[in-house]
């Protein structure tokens, strides 16, 4: 009978007993010791905490102490919105003593109305909104005088307005941008008066706007109000703008407006006050952008020799042979006439969205006399000319990479579908 082997023990290593892991806790230092730390590397962690995208450390460090508050505030975006539901806290926030934000917020906008409004209801509408009496603009802007920052103000949905917000803008010296979004004045000298209220405005954007007397202005014959004389960026979205074109054109004294977007060029007389505008910027004017352009027969771009740009969107194509198409019989090649007329030796980027009503209307455009045209000494400087076609087909590239063979050898013709 054999005796058993003794049982090894195990390893006294595998007897020890299994601890859970501590984390070392984590003591802040004394203020002995943080004070000696510049202010520049609490910045350069505060950088790291916003590239990071940790939103919640970098509140946490906004309520330290008043020296880190700034460098925490300039990675917010320096942009507030005030409409009817936090009216009451932006008043609340402006009026405080202890306000901090002074020098941070740089654009403002006020919404006077929550709903959305249709524009075309407004200018066609004998009975336009009511206005928001519990909502004054007036009341909101020298309210908003504290925040001396602002670069940028947009006032939007705002229907029976009148001069009286005028005034208000004088108090923001550092403005520089004014927007007026779906707005709508009793009359035009009151549009022209909140124009004309900041001297020092470089842009001017302008959508959907309305007065109440769509007859021929009668702030034509006022001189009180004249355009911004630095005023370099124009944008105008809106129907029965020739009005406007006009009085523009009336106050125009050598004004070095550099960049203009044009949209909603509907009627007859509003294409013929637009070319007659563009006419007066002659070779001031760089950079060129129209939408919708439906009435683009009577804008004339030939005065315009400055020109660095040209962007035109929704340009409609039909077919000259569609006998059911009477009001675009016998319709010239718009792409041609376009090229035709830019005499500008410095354009360097062209940029044309082609909107197809059938697939014959894209033969009604001679190909051949567009490459004829590029070939032209004034293209010489052309770095980008581009086709957008919604729909586009493969056949479509190939007959105009075909028929402008030395555009796209050089690498600046590009047909995309869009």
């Amino acid at each position: 009978m054999s005796s058993a082997l003794p049982r090894r023990l195990p390893r006294k290593s595998i007897l020890k007993s299994q601890r859970p892991l501590i984390s070392p806790r984590t003591l802040a230092l004394s203020l002995s010791i943080t004070d000696r730390f510049p202010l520049e590397l609490f910045r350069i962690i505060i950088d790291w905490l916003y590239t990071s995208n940790d939103r919640h450390a970098l509140n946490a460090c906004a309520l330290v102490c008043r020296a880190w508050l700034p460098l925490c505030r300039v990675h917010y975006t320096p942009r507030m919105t005030v409409s009817p539901a936090n009216a009451s806290e932006f008043l609340d926030i402006t009026s405080s003593p202890h306000l901090t934000i002074a020098s941070t917020v740089t654009q403002l906008t006020l919404q006077k109305q929550e709903t959305m409004v249709d524009h075309f209801f407004i200018v066609n509408s004998s009975s336009p909104p009511s206005p928001c009496t519990q909502f004054s603009l007036g009341h909101l802007l020298s309210s908003a005088q504290p925040l001396a920052s602002i670069t940028k103000l947009t006032l939007q949905k705002g229907y029976g307005e009148t001069r009286e917000i005028a005034p208000h803008l004088h108090a923001f010296a550092q403005l520089q941008d004014l927007e007026l979004r779906s707005f709508e004045f009793t009359s035009f000298s009151d549009l022209t008066a909140v124009i004309a209220s900041q001297a020092q405005l470089r842009r001017l954007s302008l959508t959907d706007i309305a007065w109440r007397d769509w007859g021929l202005p009668s702030a034509l014959a006022d001189r009180t109000h004249r355009l911004p004389p630095g005023l370099r960026h124009l944008e105008v979205f809106m129907e029965h703008s020739a009005g406007l074109f006009q009085w523009m054109l009336a106050e125009f004294r050598a004004q070095p407006l550099e960049f203009v977007q044009l949209g909603g060029i509907m009627e007859v007389e509003d294409a013929i006050a637009v070319s007659r505008f563009l006419r007066g910027l002659g070779s001031v004017l760089k950079h060129l952008r129209l939408y919708s352009p439906s009435r683009i027969s009577q804008v004339n771009l030939v005065h315009n020799t400055g020109l660095e740009s040209l962007i035109i969107s929704h340009l409609h194509m039909h077919d000259s042979k569609d006998p059911g198409n009477s009001h675009h019989h016998n319709r010239t090649d718009e792409v041609c006439t376009i090229l035709s007329q830019l005499c500008s030796p410095s354009l360097c980027s062209i940029s044309l969205q082609l909107l197809l009503t059938d697939p014959e209307s894209f033969s009604t455009i001679d190909w051949q006399d567009v490459a004829r045209i590029l070939s032209l000494p004034r293209y010489r400087n052309l770095k980008s000319f581009e086709f957008r076609i919604p729909g586009l087909k493969r056949s479509m590239v190939g007959m105009i990479l075909k028929n402008i063979p030395d555009a796209a050898e050089k690498g600046i013709l590009s047909v995309v579908k869009g």
